[in-house]
């Protein structure tokens, strides 16, 4: 089964109603958003930078890994520099005796030195190369007897006009030599200047990140080692859980001002760096400022955790993850969901709960950002084509409505009827809609007596007005027989209603003859509201209790009544949009009110002005709210004295 056949139906009819210039128009300023999308990492930077951030904030403060290692960061801070006996930086033969010290005394699993050794190759004096060659042969027998040393490299990417381009310093060779290990120590800065990841490996250096350097002397292999190297640069986002739990740190200076605290050293790595501002080695993260042996410290624990995700911003991976946005936002449209808009909105608000869950999952963080932005803009472009489709079918039932309702309006009389025996018919309607469910009508017959009839369908709208258009019809047909009789009008009215709609629509109907030569009333009513007499000052309703229209297959029989009307006096038959007139306090216009003022009406106004007069009361009660049913209002006046009016 073909599943967007619903949604393949109402492109074909858009592009009927579309022009075709406007359609590819549509469709190209898509494609160039999504390939911009696609190809522009900087479009999604802001967002999947805050997604990062908020995973990182997730991670550390309830998916604390667990480390199989104790950590201790030995600082170099503010005290540190202002009691050392020698100005920064320090030369190699002091950081010899600190480290024979450290090992000697606080036997620590490993050490890794956050500081770049380095020896200048261009001091000309021979005593100055003396001594720091010496210096340098000191701190490599020092690192030799710890045999448990790790030391830093530098790497640095420069944007040249060729490229970007690589530059790695290692470590003096001969402390490289003596060393355990060593490795890198590099943390991309992203576009809002913010460190979230470290550089693991390269394939144009020959070093490793220093936190998984150490991981291999310590014995523990990394996770996903194999496929890591496979990359040509992996890049992993930083776990700060070591800085939400907050790291253990000692200065230096702590250790020298007391011996016991070397306590704090034994079997755990221990980091050395420098803390103190004014070295500079300050980095802005998601937690805030945080330095740069910390972060060393945080990726360890990142490493170690075993739980770590990759970047992976190839073009490739966008594509597809773009690619799966859009296929969600067409499936929102398939024939198997209902009420497709409001589905497609609420999915658009759970997507980013959803997608920040599954973020988690794979090796590689994935850019569901994108995912997110092609479920937006494919559902927002069928949104607004499927708007424009529904408003154009809107303006083409608004136009046949009101075809409708000129068509309609036809059937009511063109002016009032006036017979010159003393018999003047006067009807007005306002639809609720265009095409109402209300129909009155009156002519006279071919014996030269009156009809009169006013009808009220249930519901509003064209099929209401289909409703009003039989009627019409069954009117126009029993009108030209010479037994014009009222009970078989309404049961052919009612066996057409119910053959067509089987009780899902029903009419009120009130009709009447007047014989002027009798001065003789024949009413015959089918729940309708009662007519009302006008004699006078007085307004009595003439209640025919009956069942409506269209509720039985079988012909019954419908209450009528007989009675003579007085000189001038009028007949008033009307709808329920009148009575059930409301104002904005919900308050109906009700009975009470429409038969005082039926009473009050001045008896030498003509018809059109009583209808006015109505009409206006009913505007004024309303306040201003529309009519909620169609008003209409048929008036009579019975025997007139003065004959021939025009």
């Amino acid at each position: 089964m073909y599943p967007f056949t619903d949604l393949t139906i109402k492109f074909k009819r858009l592009r009927m109603i579309l022009p075709r210039r406007d359609f590819i128009t549509a469709l190209v300023v898509w494609a160039l958003l999504s390939v911009a999308f696609i190809y522009s990492t900087n479009l999604t930077a802001p967002l999947d930078n805050g997604l990062k951030d908020l995973k990182i904030m997730f991670s550390a403060s309830y998916l604390r890994p667990q480390i199989p290692y104790d950590m201790l960061l030995v600082s170099i801070d503010n005290e540190t520099l202002v009691k050392a006996p020698h100005k920064w930086p320090w030369p190699q033969s002091y950081w010899a005796q600190l480290l024979r010290r450290i090992n000697q005394e606080g036997q620590p699993r490993a050490i890794i030195f956050d500081v770049f050794f380095q020896t200048p190759d261009n001091i000309k004096e021979t005593e100055a190369r003396a001594e720091k060659e010496a210096d340098l042969l000191a701190f490599a027998d020092a690192i030799k007897e710890s045999k448990n040393i790790g030391l830093v490299a530098l790497y640095e990417e420069l944007v040249t006009k060729l490229g970007p381009q690589l530059k790695t310093v290692p470590p003096h060779p001969l402390l490289r030599q003596q060393a355990s290990f060593y490795g890198l120590a590099w943390q991309p800065i992203d576009e809002d200047g913010r460190v979230r990841s470290f550089t693991l490996c390269d394939h144009r250096a020959e070093e490793n990140h220093i936190a998984w350097e150490i991981l291999d002397f310590l014995g523990h292999p990394l996770n996903n080692a194999e496929r890591i190297k496979s990359y040509k640069k992996a890049v992993a986002l930083i776990d700060f859980s070591s800085t939400n739990a907050l790291i253990g740190q000692l200065g230096i200076q702590d250790l020298l001002d007391d011996e016991r605290n070397f306590e704090f050293l034994k079997d755990r790595v221990v980091v050395i760096g420098a803390t103190a501002p004014v070295l500079h080695d300050y980095h802005q993260t998601p937690f805030g400022l945080i330095t740069g042996p910390e972060i060393i410290c945080n990726a360890f624990a990142t490493l170690a955790g075993g739980r770590f995700q990759l970047l992976n911003n190839s073009l490739g991976q966008r594509l597809f993850y773009y690619l799966i946005g859009i296929i969600i936002a067409i499936f929102i449209f398939t024939d198997f969901i209902k009420n497709n808009q409001r589905q497609m909105f609420i999915l658009w608000l759970l997507m980013p709960v959803f997608l920040f869950v599954y973020s988690f999952l794979p090796l590689e963080h994935p850019p569901v950002v994108l995912t997110w932005a092609g479920y937006s803009l494919t559902a927002f472009v069928v949104f607004l084509f499927l708007r424009f489709l529904e408003i154009s079918e809107v303006r083409e039932q608004l136009l046949e409505g009101e075809f409708c309702g000129t068509i309609q309006k036809n059937f009511f009389p063109t002016e009032k009827l006036v017979d010159d025996r003393g018999v003047i018919c006067y009807g007005t309607c306002i639809p609720y809609k265009d095409a109402g469910g209300d129909y009155y009508d009156f002519f006279t017959l071919k014996d030269g007596r009156i009809f009169f009839i006013l009808g009220d369908v249930t519901g509003h709208g064209l099929s209401a007005s289909m409703i009003t258009t039989v009627a019409k019809t069954v009117v126009l047909l029993e009108a030209d027989r010479e037994d014009f009789d009222l009970q078989r009008l309404l049961q052919e009215i009612s066996l057409t209603i119910f053959s067509m709609t089987k009780k899902r629509r029903m009419m009120s109907a009130v009709a009447g003859i007047i014989n002027p030569t009798t001065s003789k009333l024949q009413l015959i009513s089918a729940g309708h509201l009662p007519a009302v007499m006008k004699d006078g000052e007085v307004a009595n309703e003439i209640p025919l209790p009956s069942l409506p229209l269209g509720l039985s297959k079988k012909p019954r029989p419908f209450t009528t009544t007989e009675v003579d009307f007085p000189k001038n006096s009028k007949l008033f038959v009307y709808s329920d949009g009148i009575i059930e007139g409301v104002n904005w306090k919900n308050q109906m216009f009700g009975y009470d009110s429409f038969y005082k003022l039926v009473a009050d009406l001045p008896e030498q106004n003509s018809l059109e002005e009583d209808a006015a007069s109505l009409i206006d009361s009913l505007r004024s009660h309303s306040q201003g709210r529309t009519f909620e049913d169609d008003v209409t209002l048929v008036i009579i006046d019975l025997n007139k004295e003065e004959k021939n009016e025009k």
